[in-house]
C-alpha cells in the first residue's frame, strides 16, 4: 500500500501529450522502485484533481498500463501495481537506465547545457541514426473496454510487428484529446467488426480509412460444446458483458442451440460469482481466464479465439507494404 504522496508533474508546453507524460512517469517510478508491486494507486478522480486534469485522461493512462500488464484494475478494489514478469522486466531495464540518466544529467549540468535542449538534441540524434525506429509502422487499434481487446492487439502485433496503441470507444466519445492523440499516433486505424460502423462515424470528418478485422472460435470448442447434455447452463465471461455476449452469440451462430447461455463481465464481481455458481461450465476469454479460473478451477475453461483468415491476410498486407 502506498503511503507516500505521488508527485507527478505535467507540462502542457511539451510536444508529448499529457497522457504520455503521466504514463512514462508512472513507469519510471515503478521501474526504479519508488512505486512497488502491490501498491495501490490514487483513484482517477484523486490524481486528476492533483494534476488539474480531466478524469478521463487519467482513466486512459491507467487503462493503457493495465493493457501493458503493469496495473490491475478491479471494481471496488481500485488500481494496483501488478507483481509479475512484466514488472520485473521493467525494473531490470529502468534501474540501469536510472544510473545512466543521472550521470548524463550531472555531466550536462556541469557543462552548462540546458536539459531541454539536450533532450531535443538527443531525440534528433535518435531519429537520424536509428531509421528503423522512425520507419516502423504505427497502428491505432480501436475497441470497446468490454471485449477482449488484448487478444486483438496481440494478434495485430504478432502479424504486423508494428507499434500498436489501443484506444477505447468510451474515451473517444468523451474527450477530444483522445481523438487527437489517436490521429497523431496512426499510420493505420484498425477496429473490429463489432464496432466498425461506429468507428467509421467517429473518424469520418478526418477522412481516415478504417480497416476492419474479425475473430472466430476454434473448432475444438464447438465440438466440445456439441457433446454437452441438452439444457446445460454454460456461461461466457469477458472484460464486460458485451464481450461475453459476443462469445455466446458465436456459439449460437454455429448452430449449437441445445445449451442455455449466460453472458457476464468480470467487472460485475457479485453477479459473476452467482453466475459461476449456477453454471455447469464457464468459458473465459484470454483477458480474464486466469482470474476466473482461480474462482472455480473445476468449471472454468479457456475460450479459444483466432483471427479470421481474411483478417490475418489483411494484416500481412500492411506488414509487407511497410518493407
Amino acid at each position: 500500500m502506498m503511503n507516500k504522496e505521488l508527485l507527478l508533474k505535467v507540462d502542457p508546453g511539451l510536444s508529448f501529450s499529457v497522457n504520455i507524460q503521466i504514463k512514462e512517469q508512472l513507469k519510471w517510478l515503478i521501474g526504479i522502485g519508488q512505486i512497488l508491486p502491490g501498491d495501490k494507486l490514487p483513484s482517477a478522480n484523486q490524481l486528476a484533481d492533483l494534476l488539474d486534469l480531466n478524469r478521463n485522461t487519467v482513466n486512459l493512462v491507467y487503462t493503457q498500463l493495465r493493457d501493458e500488464g503493469l496495473f490491475s484494475i478491479q471494481k471496488g478494489r481500485g488500481t494496483q501495481v501488478m507483481n509479475n514478469a512484466k514488472i520485473e522486466e521493467l525494473q531490470n531495464w529502468r534501474k540501469p537506465m536510472h544510473q545512466l540518466v543521472t550521470k548524463t544529467i550531472e555531466e550536462a549540468v556541469a557543462q552548462g547545457i540546458p536539459l531541454e535542449d539536450f533532450f531535443i538534441a538527443s531525440l534528433a540524434y535518435i531519429l537520424l541514426h536509428h531509421t528503423d525506429v522512425a520507419e516502423r509502422q504505427r497502428i491505432v487499434f480501436v475497441e470497446c473496454k468490454e471485449h477482449d481487446h488484448l487478444f486483438y492487439r496481440k494478434e495485430i502485433e504478432r502479424v504486423t510487428n508494428a507499434e500498436v496503441k489501443s484506444f477505447f470507444l468510451e474515451d473517444l466519445r468523451s474527450t477530444e484529446n483522445a481523438m487527437i492523440e489517436a490521429l497523431e499516433h496512426s499510420n493505420l486505424i484498425i477496429t473490429t467488426l463489432n464496432h466498425s460502423d461506429e468507428v467509421k462515424q467517429i473518424f469520418s470528418r478526418y477522412e481516415k480509412k478504417i480497416h476492419v478485422i474479425a475473430a472466430t472460435i476454434e473448432m475444438k470448442l464447438l465440438l466440445e460444446i456439441s457433446k454437452m447434455k441438452p439444457d446445460s447452463t454454460v456461461s461466457f465471461v469477458c472484460l464486460g458483458k458485451a464481450g461475453g455476449q459476443w462469445m455466446a452469440r458465436s456459439i449460437r451462430d454455429a448452430g449449437l442451440s441445445q445449451i442455455q447461455t449466460n453472458a457476464i463481465g468480470i467487472d460485475d464481481r457479485e453477479k459473476l460469482l452467482d453466475t459461476i455458481d449456477h453454471s455447469d461450465k464457464v468459458y473465459a476469454s484470454a483477458a480474464v481466464y486466469m482470474e476466473v479460473k482461480s474462482i472455480a478451477p473445476d468449471k472454468v475453461e479457456f475460450y479459444p479465439m483466432v483471427l479470421e483468415k481474411s483478417s490475418e491476410n489483411l494484416l500481412r498486407e500492411f506488414s509487407n507494404s511497410d518493407k
